[in-house]
């Protein structure tokens, strides 16, 4: 059953690549951005990972948790980390136990569908950022999605990926931590839905 909005997000115990326990439940109080990657091989992902890095600063102040769930191993995440500062705490799940509670899209089709929405472009711009060189993991038509969790454990946005590449737009993520008012835009129909 996919989620909804106003629900309250699924709680969950996991400890970070570094071995810190994390609890969902124990960042209320916090406004949550809970992002679900690939694999850290994949460009497209890798790309958009950078980006929301770039704002790290942005979410530091406005004191908002990232979690990064990935299905890679711990060892991939800690190597694909290593020299950087990440805000992102990030989470391996190779168990794909989260992405499971968060209802997380495996399909085939909709991957196919990515080459008419710019992925190439992506994935060779990925390609060239990427400081190593990683294989697959898990499942190859893996989509991912993006929650975002208010104050009080309520899931404020959720945004199931319709294709690779596809993702929660950051201008909506700046306005979720600076905009006390923030409403959610309507979510986009599925592109492959009959």
């Amino acid at each position: 059953m996919i989620l909804k909005a106003n629900q309250s997000a699924p709680d969950f115990t996991v400890r970070d690549i570094q071995g810190n326990p994390i609890k969902l439940s124990q960042f209320q109080g916090n406004k949550i951005l809970l992002t679900f990657y690939r694999h850290v091989g994949c460009p497209v992902n890798h790309l958009r990972f950078l980006e929301l890095s770039s704002h790290d600063q942005a979410f530091r102040e406005k004191g908002l948790v990232v979690l990064a769930v990935y299905e890679s191993s711990a060892d991939n995440l800690l190597r694909y980390s290593e020299n950087e500062h990440y805000h992102a705490r990030l989470i391996a799940n190779p168990e794909f136990d989260l992405y499971e509670m968060y209802a997380i899209e495996l399909n085939t089709l909709k991957l196919l569908f990515s080459m008419y929405k710019g992925v190439y472009a992506k994935k060779v711009e990925g390609k060239k950022r990427a400081k190593h060189a990683f294989e697959p993991e898990g499942h190859s038509n893996l989509l991912g999605g993006d929650f975002l969790i208010s104050e009080d454990g309520l899931l404020k946005r959720v945004y199931y990926n319709q294709f690779l590449g596809d993702c929660l737009p950051t201008e909506e993520i700046l306005a979720f931590i600076n905009d006390p008012r923030y409403s959610p835009a309507p979510q986009p129909t599925p592109c492959c839905e009959e």
